[in-house]
């Protein structure tokens, strides 16, 4: 009971962080918003960390499901629950 009620907190923080950073609505955040949308759920990339994030663009990939070049809610969750 209390691992569903975390997931589910943890589900609607994901959502409120995504659709703030979903700048024009369209459901998905690209590669420049990545490092604000992670510090806001408490992940802290350092600035080099960050860079090689948006250069090599490795996590968008891994998490870019579908291979549009962009990440939806879905994968996000996925990105920010992986360990």
């Amino acid at each position: 009971h209390a691992d569903k009620l975390f997931f589910f907190y943890l589900s609607a923080e994901f959502k409120e962080a995504f659709s703030l950073f979903d700048k024009d609505g369209d459901g998905t955040i690209t590669t420049k918003e990545l490092g604000t949308v992670m510090r806001s759920l408490g992940q802290n990339p350092t600035e080099a960390e960050l860079q090689d994030m948006i250069n090599e663009v490795d996590m968008i990939r891994e998490a870019d499901i579908d291979g549009d070049g962009q990440v939806n809610y879905e994968e996000f969750v996925q990105m920010m629950t992986a360990k």
